[in-house]
């Protein structure tokens, strides 16, 4: 297995939301999730002939591929998410980061206190969660660019608009730009494919470019991290051979649905920390490729993949760190 770096640039709109109406579906998601991107390239690979079925009942059984989220790429800039030592400060409209400071505390078991912006000395609004990103040497918010459409449903039998079929899409648009790292199994390798993600295929929503390109190697040693996805918060995350041993997570706590599985249907309900979380580790016997991809969980006969992805302390500085 080998590390990629994604980038997923959409050649038309995505239909990626977090809400599901009952006129349709509305509320983008600011990301691709990691279960999705890993779908959208085991069917390209299924279309291409290049995975059989049996292939893909055995990824299902023991997975092999592993995506972690997708985040925008902002005038070439990676966004990540917030830890909850971001603030936004309304006078200064700038985002104020104590994470280092916080992490450092937490990592010596010690609580990290609330903290005043030093330049104006009022309370912060916190930001944990959002998506940041480097703009010059500000760090800013990210948020896509977005359209809603209404369409109506056609009747088969006179071929005309059917009456109180409306329905409302939201889409990103297209052009938009992603990135992710993907451990790749032997039978992907650096290349550009065409893959297809979020609903609407047979609408001509959701085509887009995936290439891919060998990440950078890295070297182990750091015991704290940033949860790049939300992460399932047990006190032992085992896969095959790896584990990673939790001493504290740092971070909100909420009830995430884990997708759907096509063949089973929806994933269960989990409770996860939200990404952007931080992590002190007592004990990694894990390569940083499957950290950086996400160490995937399984409940019942379900693996839950795009969750639990970890991102040095020090490398998540070097991108958005304030």
């Amino acid at each position: 297995m080998r590390l990629l770096e994604a980038r997923l640039v959409l050649k038309s709109p995505a239909v990626i939301t977090q809400k599901r109406l009952e006129r349709g579906f509305v509320k983008p998601a600011d990301y691709v999730p990691g279960s999705m991107l890993r779908g959208a390239i085991l069917a390209a690979m299924y279309r291409a002939g290049r995975l059989s079925i049996d292939d893909l009942r055995r990824e299902r059984e023991e997975p092999s591929l592993l995506a972690s989220p997708a985040y925008p790429v902002i005038k070439n800039s990676k966004s990540m998410p917030a830890t909850p030592f971001m603030f936004y400060c309304r006078r200064r409209d700038t985002i104020v980061d104590f994470t280092v400071e916080a992490a450092k505390k937490l990592a010596r078991g010690e609580e990290p206190e609330l903290l005043l912006h030093r330049e104006c000395e009022e309370p912060l609004k916190p930001i944990h969660g959002s998506l940041v990103a480097r703009d010059g040497h500000e760090l800013r918010r990210v948020s896509l660019e977005t359209y809603r459409s209404t369409s109506v449903a056609i009747g088969k039998d006179r071929g005309t608009a059917m009456r109180g079929m409306l329905f409302d899409y939201e889409a990103i648009v297209e052009g938009a730009e992603f990135w992710s790292w993907i451990l790749a199994p032997d039978w992907l390798k650096p290349s550009t494919i065409e893959v297809v993600v979020g609903r609407g295929a047979s609408r001509g929503f959701g085509w887009a470019e995936l290439g891919l390109e060998p990440a950078v190697e890295r070297a182990p040693g750091e015991n704290v991290f940033i949860a790049l996805s939300p992460l399932i918060p047990l006190k032992r995350l085992e896969w095959r051979e790896y584990s990673v041993s939790l001493a504290r997570v740092y971070g909100r706590v909420e009830e995430l649905q884990a997708g759907w599985e096509y063949g089973s249907g929806f994933r269960p309900f989990v409770k996860v920390a939200r990404r952007g979380s931080i992590i002190i580790t007592s004990g990694v016997s894990c390569p940083q490729e499957v950290l950086l991809a996400g160490l995937p969980v399984k409940t019942g006969d379900t693996w839950l993949t795009g969750f639990n992805v970890f991102v040095p302390l020090a490398e998540y500085q070097k991108t958005v760190g304030g």
